[in-house]
């Protein structure tokens, strides 16, 4: 009696808390907490790197750099070899010798839309209506222990996401969506850990992604974070592979 007693309170308990949210006071609290929505646009260009590790491999030295509008050059090394993927938002080319592209080849529409998506500086909650994005609150469920708003957002561009809002410190705890490959759309799970302050923003300093029911689990852990670092004029431009070592025959 005592157990059903205090599930019924939690249960009222959180039913005050749903119906004293909207997703407006969601939205707002969350971008505030990231560091305010007016500090998030004045974020021109962003450079992170760090290590990525999949499964229980060795980590992978990578960086990522981003500049607005829509750009975003990933490099990451993998069994000493360098791969890299441009998207200077509006056509993108990948370097991938593990897939035997030692030359730039270019972006298949996937790829393009999966890159273009990973570009956004602001994320889908900034601006969000006049951006033409759709929000939805469903509740209130547990990620890891902690109670979490969740959010359904149907962007302009047709993709849809599900945020996970911490309920207490509203950071990011989980995005749960999906990545196009030959058509298909592939679920993915992220969870955000460890958060630290960059110039008055709020980034996690470790990401979490596996493919429900798939076992693809990566890690990122992020050694740096850069807001608006100075970049080249040619950090966008078609990627050329690096010249063969001619000392190796």
């Amino acid at each position: 009696m005592k157990n059903f007693k205090a599930s019924l309170l939690l249960l009222f308990i959180f039913q005050v808390i749903i119906k004293a949210q909207t997703v407006d006071d969601i939205v707002s609290k969350a971008l505030a907490a990231k560091g305010g929505a007016e500090k998030i646009k004045a974020v021109q260009t962003q450079r992170l790197s760090g290590q990525i590790l999949f499964g229980s491999g060795a980590g992978n030295p990578f960086v990522v750099t981003l500049e607005r509008p829509g750009k975003i050059k990933e490099e990451i090394t993998m069994n000493g070899m360098n791969i890299v993927e441009i998207n200077n938002g509006k056509e993108g080319w990948v370097i991938n010798p593990m897939s035997g592209n030692k030359s730039a080849v270019s972006m298949t529409e996937d790829e393009l839309k999966n890159t273009s998506s990973s570009a956004d500086l602001d994320g889908p909650l900034v601006d969000y209506k006049e951006r033409g994005n759709k929000i939805d609150f469903l509740g209130i469920e547990n990620i890891n222990g902690k109670p979490a708003y969740k959010l359904l957002i149907n962007q302009k561009n047709g993709q849809v996401r599900y945020d996970y809002i911490d309920s207490v410190t509203y950071l990011e705890l989980k995005l749960a969506g999906s990545v196009l490959s030959n058509g298909n759309e592939n679920p993915v799970e992220s969870f955000f850990i460890n958060y630290k302050d960059v110039d008055g923003l709020m980034f996690p300093y470790e990401i979490d992604s596996d493919s429900p029911g798939g076992g693809n689990k990566q890690r990122i852990i992020f050694d740096k974070i850069e807001v608006n670092p100075k970049l080249d004029v040619t950090t966008f431009n078609e990627p050329v592979a690096a010249p063969a070592d001619s000392t190796k025959h």
